[in-house]
């Protein structure tokens, strides 16, 4: 009689056992559930304001003020002040040239003062400045629909 007893013992023990494994494993499921839902909503995110950010990137490129300012302002200051830089240096490319060159043989004179600071921050605006046109295209959109 008592062994039958110490069996239903062991049996309820391990009923018990399971029943705790089991909801261990229900509370790891929902963990789980929980997380993918959070990870999930946070790539919709990303994608969405990836989205936004290409769709700046587009109306930055395809406003005409900005292609025309960095036509009539910039390129003749990058190329003048890029030959202003090259002269002042001594290098050689094999292949190509037979002797290297010589600094300042091609003459390129710099700009008087003050336009010499004015070339290098025209210069310098498109290094700094261009990240900031989707803001000022996306403006540009806002008050144009105004």
């Amino acid at each position: 009689m008592w062994i039958i007893g110490l069996i239903k013992s062991a049996l309820d023990l391990g009923k018990s056992f399971l029943g705790y494994q089991e909801r261990k494993l229900d509370t790891n499921l929902e963990g789980f559930k929980t997380g993918a839902g959070i990870d999930g909503a946070s790539y919709k995110a990303f994608l969405e304001a990836q989205v936004a950010t290409n769709g700046q990137k587009l109306a930055a490129n395809s406003w005409w003020g900005a292609k025309l300012i960095i036509f009539t302002a910039g390129l003749p200051a990058s190329v003048h002040m890029a030959a202003v830089f090259l002269d002042s240096l001594p290098f050689w490319i094999p292949l190509v040239m037979t002797e290297a060159h010589v600094v300042g043989s091609w003459g390129v004179p710099t700009p008087p003062k003050p336009y010499d600071g004015y070339q290098r921050d025209i210069v310098l605006s498109f290094f700094i400045v261009m990240p900031v046109m989707p803001l000022v295209s996306a403006a540009a959109q806002w008050l144009g629909r105004r």
